[in-house]
C-alpha cells in the first residue's frame, strides 16, 4: 500500500506567499486523486487543504517550498519523481541549483521524524514515497545485484562526441586496471561528457552498475557526504555524518562510481574516495575535476582541447576536424545556416584556432553567431570573455559564459597563485621556467615560490604543460590569457609586467601584434603610442 487518501476531494489551494500554485504542475498520481485533501504518510498527514504536515496531531515545522516538494512526491502515488519534475513543479519560473532539492528533502525528512525513511532516494532516477499499511514493516526497495539487470538507464546515450574516440578508448583501457581514475582538464574542455560516455559504454557492454554523484551545487563536507549517501539509496539526515556512518553506507556499493565536478570540494571528495578505496575494493571510481584528488591509487588522465585542422589541410579535411565539426554542428542547432564557401570556411577555421578547440568556447561562439554573424564573432575574438556568453539555460551557471567558467577556477586559487597566473598571461606562446620566474618574481616572490605556483596552476588546469626533450614548456590557452590580462589590468600591473616581458626578450615589435583589448588597456594605462610587444 503506497498511501491512504482521506477526506472529500477539493482543489489544491494556492500558496499564500504569492508564488505560483501547484495545480498546473501536479502530474500523474495513479493511486491518488490529485484533488485529495489529506494524504497519509506513515503516522503523518499531509494536509493539502491547509498546506500543513501533521505528526501526532501537531503541525510540524515545514517551509513552503519543502511542503511543495513533499506534496509533489506524495501525490505521485508511489511513482518515482525525477529531479527535473520537482524543479519544474516547485520552481516553475525560477532557475535554481539542484542543491535546493537536497536542502528541502533534508527538512522534510527531519519533519517526518521516525517516518523519514518513507521518502526514498532512488539512485539516478529521483524520489519515491513508500508508505506501508499499519501492520506492515518498512522495507526499502530492493537494490539490483550486479549482472545483466544492473542499472544502465542511469547513463542514457547522449549526443555523439566528436574527436574523442581515442580518449575514450584510452580511458577504458586505463580503467581495466585503475581503481581510481580522474579526468583532469580546464573548465569547458569536455570532461563530464567523456566520463558519462565511458560509463554508458561500460554499463551497456559489461552490465556494470553505475552510480552518478553530481557535486557542482554542493559546497560543504556534510552536503558532499549526503550526496554520496543519496546515490547509494541511504539518505542521511545528519548535517555532518561521521566517517564510520559513511563507511557503513558505502559498504554495499558495487560497480562504477562516477563523481562529477569535484574541484571545489576536492578535499571532501578525497576523504570519501580514500574511505571507499580502503573499505570497498569492488568499486571503481571515475572522477572529473579541474585538478587531481591526490589520493593513493589515483591515475590521472588529462583531457585536452579538440583537435584543430592541420596546416594545409584540404577543405574536406578541415570540415572533418573535430573542432570545426563541433562548431558547425552548433551553428546549425542555433539556426545559423551558412553557405560554406572557401572564404567562409577559412573564417570558421580562424574562429576555432583562436579559441584553441575548447568545446565550451566553440559552443558559446556558435550561439553568438546567430546574433553577430561569423564576421562579428571574428571581430570579437580579441575579447572572447565579453562576447562568449549565452550558454544553455540548463547548464550550470559556471558554463553559461566563458568568464563565469574562469571565475570558478580563479576563485579557487590562493592569493599568490592568482598573482602568478595573471602575470604569466602576458605570454602568447610557450615559455620556460626561467621566463616564468623573470616575469613573475618580485621582492616578495622568489623563484622557488613562483615555480611552486606554476606547478599548482598546471595541476589546476589553468596552465598547459608540454615537454621538448627533457625541458618543460608552459602555455596558457587563449581564453585563459584573456582572463589573466583582465586581472592584470584590474590589479594595475599591466604595463609593468608587459614592459618586464619586453626587456626579457630584448626587442620591440609593431603594435599590431597585440590584441585590441590589450593594446587599448596599455594605451589607456600609459598613454603610449606603441605599447610593448607581447608576441611569440
Amino acid at each position: 500500500m503506497t498511501g491512504q487518501v482521506a477526506a472529500p476531494p477539493s482543489p489544491l489551494p494556492s500558496k499564500s506567499d504569492g508564488t505560483a500554485d501547484m495545480n498546473h504542475a501536479i502530474t500523474d498520481s495513479r493511486s491518488f486523486d490529485p484533488r485529495a485533501q489529506i494524504i497519509q504518510v506513515g503516522e503523518c498527514e499531509v494536509d493539502l487543504g491547509v498546506r500543513a504536515l501533521r505528526r501526532g496531531g501537531k503541525v510540524a515545522d515545514l517551509g513552503s517550498r519543502a511542503f511543495d516538494v513533499l506534496a509533489t512526491i506524495a501525490l505521485a502515488g508511489g511513482r518515482i519523481v525525477s529531479k527535473d519534475e520537482l524543479m519544474e513543479t516547485v520552481w516553475p519560473d525560477t532557475i535554481v541549483e539542484e542543491n535546493n532539492i537536497h536542502v528541502q528533502l533534508s527538512a522534510i525528512r527531519k519533519a517526518l521524524g521516525t517516518d523519514r525513511k518513507l521518502i526514498l532516494t532512488v539512485p539516478g532516477r529521483g524520489y519515491q514515497l513508500v508508505a506501508p499499511g499499519p501492520d506492515a514493516r518498512i522495507i526499502p526497495l530492493p537494490r539490483p545485484e550486479p549482472g545483466p539487470t544492473a542499472r544502465s538507464s542511469q547513463m542514457p546515450a547522449g549526443e555523439a562526441l566528436l574527436g574523442r574516440e581515442a580518449a575514450i578508448a584510452e580511458i577504458r583501457s586505463l580503467m581495466a586496471s585503475a581503481r581510481i581514475l580522474t579526468l583532469v582538464g580546464a573548465g569547458g574542455i569536455g570532461k563530464t561528457r567523456i566520463a558519462r560516455e565511458v560509463a554508458r559504454l561500460l554499463a551497456a557492454e559489461q552490465a556494470v552498475e553505475v552510480f552518478l554523484v553530481e557535486l557542482a551545487t554542493h559546497r560543504t563536507r556534510g552536503a558532499v557526504m549526503r550526496a554520496f549517501a543519496d546515490v547509494c539509496g541511504h539518505p542521511l539526515d545528519e548535517d555532518e555524518p561521521d566517517l564510520q556512518l559513511m563507511a557503513s553506507v558505502l559498504a554495499g556499493m558495487r560497480g562504477l562510481l562516477v563523481i562529477d565536478n569535484a574541484e571545489h570540494v576536492v578535499e571532501h571528495v578525497a576523504e570519501i574516495v580514500g574511505l571507499i578505496s580502503r573499505a570497498n575494493p569492488q568499486v571503481r571510481i571515475l572522477c572529473t575535476s579541474r585538478f587531481r584528488l591526490r589520493v593513493s591509487l589515483e591515475v590521472v588522465y588529462r583531457v585536452g582541447p579538440l583537435a584543430l585542422p592541420e596546416a594545409g589541410d584540404s577543405p574536406d579535411a578541415t570540415f572533418r576536424s573535430p573542432a570545426v565539426s563541433l562548431f558547425l554542428r552548433r551553428l546549425f542547432s542555433n539556426g545559423v545556416n551558412v553557405d560554406m564557401s572557401h572564404d567562409r570556411l577559412s573564417v570558421v577555421e580562424k574562429i576555432c584556432r583562436c579559441l584553441e578547440g575548447i568545446p565550451l568556447a566553440l559552443e558559446l561562439a556558435a550561439g553568438r553567431a546567430s546574433v553577430l554573424g561569423l564576421e562579428g564573432i571574428c571581430e570579437g575574438l580579441d575579447e572572447p570573455l565579453l562576447y562568449l556568453a549565452g550558454g544553455y539555460r540548463t547548464a550550470q551557471p559556471r558554463h553559461r559564459t566563458l568568464r563565469a567558467s574562469f571565475d570558478w577556477s580563479f576563485e579557487m586559487l590562493n592569493a599568490i597563485e592568482q598573482i602568478v597566473f595573471r602575470r604569466l598571461s602576458v605570454f602568447n606562446g610557450t615559455f620556460a621556467a626561467e621566463a616564468a620566474c623573470l616575469i613573475a618574481c618580485d621582492a616578495m616572490l622568489s623563484n622557488e615560490a613562483v615555480m611552486d605556483c606554476v606547478g599548482e596552476l598546471v595541476d589546476k588546469s589553468l596552465i598547459e604543460i608540454q615537454f621538448e626533450g627533457a625541458e618543460a614548456k608552459y602555455h596558457l590557452l587563449a581564453p585563459a590569457r584573456s582572463y589573466g590580462r583582465e586581472k592584470l589590468l584590474s590589479a594595475g600591473e599591466i604595463y609593468t609586467i608587459f614592459e618586464r616581458r619586453t626587456l626579457y626578450f630584448g626587442e620591440h615589435r609593431p603594435a599590431p601584434s597585440i590584441d585590441a583589448a590589450t593594446s587599448h588597456a596599455l594605451s589607456s594605462e600609459c598613454a603610449v603610442q606603441t605599447p610593448p610587444f607581447m608576441g611569440a
